[in-house]
């Protein structure tokens, strides 16, 4: 039997430790402003030498409550503090009061469970109806609702399901603004006047002011320049048939006023998340790009604004739904005092001094870490943003770690209920990360790949033949995306077409 042996080795090993601060980094940086802000009253509640200048999204009363002896002030009656808190008592008695009308989704679901559909309609359905906002409004941008990785769920699906909420009663919800509510409305009454649809049909302008002869004046005017100009979009729209008078001008004014911009007004809203963006991507208007911005160095980054297919994005990182902080200049005072001040008491007015500029700093470095991962994400989904939703490119969340020189995990934690707003509606920062196709031309998304099928099927739609997926896969091959025939298959199924033999 062999001699056991016992005997010490050194080894030497390295160990990355998080300090608490980047613990607390880690922490802020995947929280959205809702969970923020109750991270930031936290932290408030807990230092008092961390105080909040601004929170426009409370009351004064609110503010001055959480923030304890930040503004150095004293009660100078106990009668006004007394009447205060009569006042406060009797505000949160009405608050407290329940609010028994049925709530807009309550009342839109209980229709929608009635109809009959499919579970994948239904789960669609149920997601459009709990992202509407109090006044009936897409919250979240309908097409960022798609779940890529449920091959049910397809642009095709999306569209039937708003088409059939808007249906509902209140007819018009389900829309992203009161325009579109207002002509949803409309097209769903059959004795709508053409010269009503016409004016709702993105010619509001016409009705400014409200006086027949002048809205007449307008849209005759209008109809001239289409017979000139675009005679094919003039018959396309049936804008040939309208007879236009001063009576019949006025009839249409008269059938707007019986719109209702906002449907939903007299519902209730089921409580849902809160969502705040904190990201706005804006189109810079050609008149209003100075010699700054119209350049290609890398101060494009500093000034947020990114250049894609000609146009100017201005990309901005606003914090107007966080409140403001600052630090008690009392604490910080006592805690450089040579009087009047403990050895100990300096000790802990220096710490919460201290952690209180730790927290700000954390704040200060997500917004930073933001900036520049919207930048990215804009200055590479470019075409999304300077054309639509059907050009998102392939964009991994390893790829934006790596432009950033941080680790994956981070970029996650960053996307994680962190919101965009844009023309094309809100979003949320994961929906700029996406799988890719294979191109001739480099990698493209799967929104990309379904918006050709789509464009394709259309341009041939009055073939006498109808396309077969290998008839499709091979244009798509002619215009550089090669994917094989059963992948053209599920696509095609995913937009609700049916296959050629059944077309």
């Amino acid at each position: 039997m062999s001699e056991m042996s016992f005997q010490q080795n050194q080894i030497q090993t390295q160990l990355q430790i998080m300090s608490q601060r980047q613990i607390q980094s880690l922490e802020i940086l995947s929280l959205g402003v809702a969970d923020l802000r109750e991270a930031i009253y936290k932290a408030v509640d807990e230092n008092p030498a961390l105080g909040i200048v601004e929170d426009r999204l409370a009351s004064g009363a609110d503010v001055k409550k959480r923030n304890g002896t930040f503004d150095n002030t004293r009660v100078s009656s106990v009668r006004s503090f007394a009447s205060d808190e009569a006042s406060d008592t009797f505000q949160a008695t009405l608050e407290a009061q329940e609010d028994k009308r049925e709530s807009l989704q309550e009342h839109l679901m209980r229709q929608w469970n009635t109809i009959s559909m499919d579970s994948h309609m239904h789960a669609l359905g149920e997601k459009l109806i709990y992202n509407l906002s109090e006044n009936g409004f897409h919250r979240l941008a309908p097409v960022s609702l798609l779940n890529a990785e449920d091959s049910s769920e397809t642009p095709g699906l999306l569209e039937k399901c708003i088409s059939m909420i808007q249906a509902l009663d209140p007819p018009g919800t389900c829309t992203s603004s009161p325009e579109e509510s207002l002509l949803v409305q409309a097209r769903l009454l059959p004795d709508a006047p053409d010269i009503a649809l016409l004016i709702l049909d993105g010619h509001f302008d016409f009705l400014n002011p409200p006086v027949a002869a002048k809205v007449e004046k307008k849209i005759l005017s209008f109809l001239d320049e289409q017979k000139k100009m675009f005679a094919s979009v003039s018959v396309e729209k049936g804008y040939d048939d309208i007879i236009v008078n001063e009576e019949r001008v006025q009839d249409a004014i008269d059938f707007i006023r019986t719109l209702d911009p906002y449907p939903a007004r007299d519902y209730t809203v089921t409580e849902t998340h809160f969502v705040a963006p904190e990201i706005y991507v804006t189109e810079i208007p050609s008149e209003e790009i100075s010699e700054s911005d119209d350049s290609d160095d890398s101060d494009d980054e500093k000034s947020g604004v990114v250049w894609s297919g000609g146009k100017a994005l201005r990309v901005k990182v606003v914090s107007g739904s966080l409140p403001r902080l600052g630090v008690n200049r009392e604490f910080v005072r006592l805690s450089k005092a040579d009087k009047g001040v403990s050895a100990q008491e300096k000790k802990l007015l220096s710490s919460s001094v201290k952690k209180a500029q730790d927290f700000m700093q954390i704040l200060e470095m997500r917004k930073n870490t933001l900036e520049k991962a919207a930048f990215e994400i804009v200055r590479i989904q470019g075409d999304f943003f300077s054309k639509g939703p059907g050009f998102l490119k392939p964009f991994k969340q390893s790829e934006l770690a790596e432009i950033l020189g941080v680790h994956e995990s981070t970029v996650s934690r960053l996307a994680n209920e962190k919101y965009l707003q844009c023309k094309w509606g809100l979003f949320e920062l994961k929906y700029f990360f996406s799988a890719a196709v294979m191109s001739a031309g480099g990698d493209v998304s799967r929104d990309s790949v379904l918006m050709e099928i789509s464009k394709i099927l259309e341009e041939h739609k009055d073939d006498k033949k109808k396309l077969s997926d290998q008839k499709l896969c091979d244009i798509l091959a002619e215009r550089g995306i090669k994917i094989a025939r059963r992948t053209v298959a599920k696509y095609r199924s995913q937009l609700n077409i049916a296959s050629s033999y059944a077309r």
